[in-house]
């Protein structure tokens, strides 16, 4: 039995992981296994749980949750010769071209599924008219087969519709689905279910044309910092400081532990700050820390700046620096075949 193979992209914060964690509840028929970069930003239930094994998580409704970790063609290698699996669901990091990876639908074992691309109906338009990172945001939904206008719960009405006109340009190729709002699950399945290659052609190289002046340099762009969170915080404190930081970041996430013992996800996306408490089911962090990004030319000096004017809320921190290199060129499968899948923990 050959599995769909589908492709899940977008943006920083564009809902990719809400996406995943609605698959791995299984919304979609049959057997899926989802391939993310870090098992820390899925939200799995320990009673759900049947069996963990190294990088491999299989749930008790027959979904299977896999991390990459030093070699994503081991991994794809490895799906593709189970036989019992109906969907196989990759994950692309927030900075990484879904049509990379998209050459994989083509290895034995896999047979087509979507190039589906998340856009955020309350950020969307700004990300495109981006100087910095609109050439990424654009390559990405050049990329698509299927766009998925995501957080249609916090947007106006009109503000649904602009979205949609712009992913619309973006991606003509694309089909267009607007998450339903009362019950997003019917939408992911909507567009999982949806043919892959309806505009047909490559659509690793469907983008040549729609790239920038200079938009290689902008697409490189990006920095991040992990602030390291070992000790209890004061959340309410650190969502407030986090907030502060809106203007110079554009993503960050991560988990720590609040003064009560309650491990808390903490998010920024599109300006917006959001912090939950974890259920006690669901499985603890391996490492509570914070990542954040920042992107433009000053993107280094900028999340060294909110690294450091968060740490002080931020308990017994630290932070370290990276990069965020360009995804590799075109091809999917070279190299280690890490393709488009990014660095762990930056979605």
């Amino acid at each position: 039995m050959s599995a769909r193979l589908g492709i899940i992209g977008g943006y920083l914060g564009s809902g990719k992981s809400t996406l995943v964690n609605r698959l791995l509840a299984g919304v979609l028929p049959g057997r899926t296994a989802v391939v993310v970069n870090d098992f820390g930003s899925i939200n799995i239930d320990a009673d759900l749980i049947a069996s963990a094994s190294g990088d491999t998580i299989e749930l008790s409704n027959g979904c299977i949750c896999c991390q990459i970790s030093d070699d994503a063609s081991r991994t794809m290698t490895a799906l593709a010769a189970r036989g019992d699996l109906d969907h196989v669901l990759c994950e692309v990091s927030g900075v990484g071209d879904p049509g990379q990876l998209a050459t994989w639908r083509d290895f034995p074992g896999f047979s087509p599924g979507p190039v589906l691309v998340c856009a955020d109906a309350t950020s969307i338009r700004r990300l495109l008219r981006d100087e910095y990172v609109g050439d990424t945001v654009a390559r990405q939904l050049a990329a698509a087969e299927v766009v998925l206008v995501t957080k249609t719960d916090l947007a106006l009405p009109t503000e649904t519709e602009d979205a949609a006109k712009a992913c619309q340009s973006a991606a003509p190729q694309a089909r267009l689905i607007l998450q339903d709002a009362v019950d997003p699950g019917v939408s992911a399945a909507e567009a999982l279910a949806a043919p892959a290659r309806e505009a047909g052609g490559d659509v690793a190289g469907r983008d040549a044309g729609n790239r920038r002046p200079g938009g290689a340099k902008h697409a490189e762009a990006h920095a991040s910092a992990t602030l390291e969170c070992p000790d209890p915080v004061d959340v309410e404190a650190l969502t407030r400081a986090l907030a502060a930081q809106s203007g110079s970041l554009v993503r960050a996430k991560g988990i720590v532990r609040g003064y009560a013992g309650t491990w808390h996800e903490v998010q920024l996306a599109g300006g917006r700050v959001d912090a939950r408490a974890r259920s006690k089911d669901q499985l603890s962090p391996g490492r509570p820390a914070l990542v954040l990004i920042a992107a433009g030319p000053d993107s280094g000096r900028l999340v060294r700046e909110a690294a450091a004017a968060l740490e002080p809320v931020a308990g017994r921190a630290s932070h370290r620096m990276s990069a965020i290199p360009r995804p590799n060129a075109p091809g999917g499968r070279g190299g280690d075949g890490r393709a488009g899948l990014g660095i762990r923990g930056l979605r």
